[in-house]
């Protein structure tokens, strides 16, 4: 077997050559990606190619024996007569039949990776979990947010694993910043809970943020309706033959997709108009509060009964998702 006259032979070599200078995984997928170099799924066509390299495409490419020369049979089998589903097989079970084609990768070249991607497997440590480790996402991309210490806070992992070209997100959200953000946003409310009636007190402003939480609910609904007089036009644009049949599909698929937001939307929100009419939940917001206050820190287990979720926008934008209605919290 020749080697095919294109450029993928140069782009596996180049692989090679730079895990072997040192660069990690994750950073050549990252230079592949803000390249435009084409992944593997591309060059072979694949109707859900990503164009996105990662770090597992590289670690396949660096274990393939096939570009030394060998042909590997037995990679994977089916999981039963009746799947059609693919399981790896261990690789001291596959077959290796050797110098059966031409080789891209020098065999010394390809021991001396297989070292390195040993060694460096035994010596990695795993990833040190932070307090906002899983609650902290970055708004552009959805990618969580990775803790870097070097920077003493945490950068969209999107960018930091894909560069510039999947999310423009560079803001390092400092850890100590978004505590003080969160005990400050929370301290008026705590405040307005040490109150003697504080749970009059707190319903009265629930009240007032249910009215709000009523009038998001009334315009999600409308929402969902014109999406379904949407849908209709678009069957009348067909009959009419204004439209093809793949473009009705493509505009009710999306339709759908939409409504079926809204309507989560809309649960959500029945459900906070609830939280808002509830005097035992008054009491159980005053409690977690009250833990936070008194042990004056911010731990894991009572940030999670706390928050939901944070995102970041690219200009360092915070938003705070509550597990509970905060009534002086402004939308």
């Amino acid at each position: 077997m020749k080697i095919k006259e294109d450029d993928k032979p140069n782009i596996v070599r180049r692989i090679f050559s730079d895990y072997l200078e040192g660069i990690g995984m994750d950073t050549i997928a990252k230079n592949l990606t803000t390249e435009k170099v084409l992944t593997p799924a591309q060059v072979a066509k694949k109707s859900n190619a990503s164009t996105q390299w990662h770090g597992s495409t590289i670690k396949k490419i660096l274990k393939n024996r096939h570009y030394i020369g060998d042909l590997v049979q037995g990679r994977s089998e089916t999981i039963s007569v009746t799947s059609s589903y693919r399981r790896e097989i261990d690789e001291e079970n596959q077959i290796f039949n050797e110098n059966t084609h031409e080789a891209i990768i020098e065999k010394e070249t390809f021991d001396k990776v297989q070292e390195l991607l040993q060694r460096r497997t035994k010596s990695g440590t795993a990833p040190q979990k932070h307090l906002f480790t899983n609650l902290l996402y970055c708004e552009e991309c959805q990618k969580g947010m990775w803790y870097k210490a070097n920077q003493k806070g945490y950068r969209c992992g999107g960018n930091l694993r894909h560069g510039d070209t999947f999310c423009v997100n560079k803001t390092a959200v400092r850890e100590r910043e978004l505590i003080d953000v969160i005990i400050n946003d929370l301290k008026p409310l705590y405040n307005t809970l040490k109150e003697e009636s504080f749970v009059q007190t707190l319903l009265k402003k629930l009240n007032k943020k249910k009215h709000q939480i009523q009038k998001e609910l009334e315009k999600t609904k409308s929402d969902i309706d014109a999406l379904k007089q949407k849908k209709l036009e678009y069957v009348h644009l067909y009959t009419d033959n204004i439209i093809s049949k793949e473009e009705l599909i493509e505009y009710r698929d999306l339709t759908d997709n939409n409504i079926k937001e809204l309507q989560t939307k809309k649960a959500q929100l029945n459900e906070k108009a609830s939280e808002c009419e509830d005097e035992n939940y008054a009491v159980s917001i005053g409690r977690k509060l009250k833990d936070v206050f008194s042990l004056d820190a911010l731990t894991p287990p009572i940030l999670h009964s706390l928050v939901e979720k944070i995102t970041c926008t690219h200009d360092g934008y915070i938003h705070i998702h509550y597990t509970f209605v905060n009534p002086l919290q402004v939308e």
